[in-house]
C-alpha cells in the first residue's frame, strides 16, 4: 500500500530533504522577441528573472523550437529562471542538459522537452516546479535518461512522459527522487515496448491518479495505447513504500 503522512505546508518531506511548493518571488520580468540559445557547454543564470514569449499560451497545440523560451544545446546549463505564462513552449534541450532551480508558473503546451540526446547522455533537472499544465511538464523524446530531484508539480496530465509515438523510438530512462505532485493523472508514462525503465524513489503525491503507466508505443504516429501499471520490477522500478500518500 502506499505510505500515508500528514500534510505539509510550504516545503515538503521527501527522499533526500524538502521540495519548494510555492513559485518564488521574481525578480523582474523579460518578453523575449526569440527564443534565447544557451550555446553548448555553456551557463545562463536568469537571475529568477521571469521569462516568456509574450504571446497567448495555444493550448495543446505542439509549437517549434522557435516558439520555445529556452534551447539548450549539448551540455548547456540553465539556472534560477521563472518561465513565465506567456508562451506556447518552454524549455527545449539538445542532450545532457542541466537544469537548476527552474520554474513554471504556468505550462502551455509543455514545460521541457529533451528534443534530442544520445544513448548514455543524461539531463538532469534539479529543484524547481511547475504549475498548471493540461498535459505532460516534462517531453522526453530523445533518448538516454532524464534524472530529476527536488522538483514539484501541481496540476498536471502528466509530470513525465516518454514519447509514445515520435518518428524515432529509442530506449529511455527516468529516474525520480524527492519529487512532490498534488492534483495529477499520472506520475510517469513510458513505453514497455521499447523497454523504457522508470526508476522512483522517494515520491510524494496528493491527488494523484497513478504513479507509473505502460503503454505500446509506436512509430507511426497513432496514439499509443495503455498496457499496464504499478510496480512491475522490469519498466516501473519502485516499490510502494517509496510512495508517500499525502491527504
Amino acid at each position: 500500500m502506499i505510505t500515508s503522512a500528514p500534510p505539509v505546508s510550504s516545503a515538503a518531506a521527501g527522499g533526500s530533504g524538502s521540495v519548494t511548493t510555492t513559485l518564488p518571488a521574481s525578480s523582474g520580468t523579460s518578453a523575449l522577441n526569440a527564443v534565447k540559445t544557451i550555446a553548448a557547454g555553456e551557463t545562463f543564470d536568469g537571475g529568477m528573472v521571469a521569462y516568456d514569449r509574450g504571446v497567448s499560451c495555444t493550448g495543446q497545440e505542439e509549437g517549434d523550437d522557435s516558439d520555445a523560451v529556452f534551447e539548450i544545446e549539448d551540455g548547456g546549463t540553465l539556472s534560477n529562471v521563472i518561465i513565465g505564462p506567456n508562451q506556447i513552449e518552454g524549455v527545449h534541450c539538445y542532450g545532457a542538459c542541466t537544469l537548476t532551480n527552474v520554474w513554471w508558473s504556468s505550462v502551455c503546451e509543455d514545460a521541457f522537452t529533451i528534443k534530442e540526446q544520445e544513448d548514455g547522455k543524461t539531463t538532469t533537472i534539479t529543484g524547481g516546479g511547475a504549475f498548471d499544465a493540461d498535459d505532460k511538464v516534462l517531453q522526453h523524446d530523445g533518448g538516454g535518461t532524464l534524472e530529476v530531484s527536488g522538483f514539484y508539480v501541481e496540476n498536471f496530465g502528466k509530470v513525465y512522459r516518454s514519447c509514445g509515438n515520435c518518428d524515432d523510438m529509442p530506449t529511455r530512462h527516468v529516474v525520480m527522487d524527492n519529487v512532490y505532485a498534488v492534483e495529477g493523472s499520472e506520475i510517469v508514462g513510458i513505453n514497455a515496448n521499447y523497454d523504457d525503465t522508470a526508476t522512483l524513489r522517494g515520491i510524494t503525491v496528493s491527488g494523484v491518479d497513478d504513479i507509473c503507466v505502460t503503454y505500446e508505443g509506436n512509430s507511426n504516429g497513432d496514439e499509443p495505447t495503455e498496457s499496464g501499471s504499478g510496480p512491475d520490477g522490469t519498466n516501473c522500478k519502485y516499490s510502494n513504500s517509496d510512495i508517500t500518500q499525502q491527504s
